[in-house]
């Protein structure tokens, strides 16, 4: 037994592939997949392991006829060695135009997709590719070069999931390219070479044919060493990532989740907690660095209230208060133009469905109910000021007095103390009167001049507010318990015909 298929079957062994498995193996025609595609059917005639082979091939129709030749390679090597070939044809090129995507990922992205295709179309529980050592350590140098940090100088993972049922497989991670070709002559294998693999255009191959030889000249067993950290790399990933993710489950494990508990964390368990915060949250790490985790570390600092971090794919993390946020970037929300309430209807402003009551008992409203049903509301003075009131968004140097205080305070600072989202703000209702004094905001307290007094029994104006966030469908009701009239003019509460 040649060392390249003692080393596949121990591989084999340590990742779970029993006797009774089917595997799709991915098979280029290059010297790699064509040794894993012919010591696996070796294994299956000698040992029952695996019990099922197909093979699989995708021809990218990158390179024109030399593409359409190694298909057919495959195709004759999956019929001498009797085993079952797939094959698809995609434009890869044409969807990395159309897509605006790099071509080497879409190539990646669009071959995963079909031998996972592949997979389930045969049941198979495994997709095997030819990766080796040699990849390894070219990857390994190609995500120091780039900056990653420990997940990324993990390299290529021996196994992880492709589909809901279907694993990917790398069993070649310990044997050399060297080992390979031995086998290759050794069996008396032709295999297929890619023209595009000398080509130093690309990264990966400027790294192999360039950088390594040259480590090699300082290191012999340089690329056995980048293999052996990257596997030492996964196994302390691996214990930090357990508590990373315990220390997110502390702190929220949503879209929000609690600086103050954060940052009580060693800063690498916390960069981990908020790597696998985007991971769960974002739709996944592509193009995130370890600069972006960094500067969202930084967010944590107690003075970064209202500061963000942009990450790629159109994502941003905000502080806002004691939270880190994350959410969609979108365009700057358009204020909404200003808008008179008055007692005819229900009036949506921005994200608020709004009601104005004029000439109401105090007695007949009952606080606490407003209170616990989520409605943000006051209780204003029936003053000739007040017999129109209007909704504007906010301005540069806004201010009032507000109910409680003897000094003026800048709209701004309320809304900091309140708690009021920077991301809410630029299209948060303002009521203000026809001179344009701020009477009221939801969530904050109205203006000292036109509050109505605790215990009046003064007819008053109640203005009640809700969020969309809120179940707008039940407000009708809520208002209805809440304002406990015998007679609800019905008239205000249109709510069912305005949504």
């Amino acid at each position: 037994m040649t060392t390249f298929e003692r080393k596949l079957r121990t591989a084999l062994r340590r990742l779970g592939v029993d006797s009774g498995s089917t595997i799709v193996a991915a098979v280029s025609g290059g010297a790699d997949s064509t040794a894993l595609l012919d010591a696996l059917v070796r294994l299956r005639n000698e040992k029952g392991r695996p019990k099922r082979i197909i093979a699989a091939h995708l021809n990218h129709r990158l390179r024109g006829e030399e593409s359409d030749g190694d298909e057919h390679f495959v195709r004759e090597l999956a019929e001498r060695l009797n085993v079952e070939f797939l094959s698809e044809r995609i434009d890869v090129a044409g969807e990395a135009l159309r897509n605006h995507k790099n071509l080497e990922a879409t190539a990646r992205k669009l071959r995963y997709e079909f031998l996972c295709r592949c997979a389930e179309a045969r049941s198979a529980e495994y997709v095997m590719t030819a990766h080796s050592r040699d990849d390894q350590a070219e990857t390994v140098l190609m995500r120091l070069m780039r900056g990653s940090g420990m997940h990324g100088l993990r390299g290529i993972h021996p196994d992880m999931p492709l589909g809901s049922s279907v694993r990917l497989l790398r069993p070649m991670l310990s044997i050399s390219r060297t080992e390979v070709v031995e086998y290759c002559e050794r069996r008396d294998l032709t295999w297929r070479t890619d023209s595009s693999n000398f080509s130093i255009d690309l990264t990966r191959n400027r790294v192999r044919l360039e950088l390594l030889p040259l480590l090699r000249s300082f290191n012999p067993r340089i690329d056995q060493t980048l293999a052996r950290e990257a596997e030492l790399m996964r196994d302390d990933a691996d214990c930090l990532d357990a508590m990373a993710a315990g220390l997110l489950g502390e702190s929220g494990n949503e879209g929000r989740l609690q600086a103050e508990i954060l940052v009580t964390a060693h800063p690498a368990i916390r960069r981990r907690a908020l790597r696998l915060w985007l991971q769960q949250q974002g739709g996944g790490l592509r193009r995130v660095e370890a600069a972006h985790l960094h500067a969202i570390d930084g967010l944590l600092s107690p003075d970064k209230s209202g500061r963000l971090v942009e990450l790629p794919g159109g994502w941003i993390v905000e502080r806002e208060f004691n939270m880190l946020v994350l959410r969609r970037a979108v365009p700057a929300a358009i204020p909404s133009p200003a808008a008179v309430l008055s007692e005819s209807e229900p009036l949506v402003f921005g994200d608020f469905m709004i009601w104005l009551y004029q000439g109401v008992n105090p007695e007949t409203i009952n606080i606490n109910r407003l209170k616990e049903s989520g409605f943000f509301f006051t209780l204003l003075k029936e003053t000739p000021s007040l017999s129109q009131i209007l909704i504007r968004t906010r301005k540069p140097g806004d201010f009032y007095v507000p109910f409680g205080s003897r000094h003026r305070i800048k709209l701004k600072t309320l809304m900091i103390r309140h708690t009021i989202p920077c991301s809410a703000r630029d299209t948060y209702p303002v009521f203000v009167t026809r001179d344009d004094s701020i009477v009221w905001a939801p969530g904050l307290p109205a203006a000292a001049r036109f509050a109505s007094s605790e215990g009046t029994s003064d007819q008053v104006i109640l203005v009640a507010a809700i969020h969309r966030d809120a179940a707008w469908c039940e407000a009708e009701g809520l208002l209805r318990k809440s304002m406990e009239l015998d007679s609800f003019r019905s008239r205000f509460l249109t709510i069912r015909q305005i949504l």
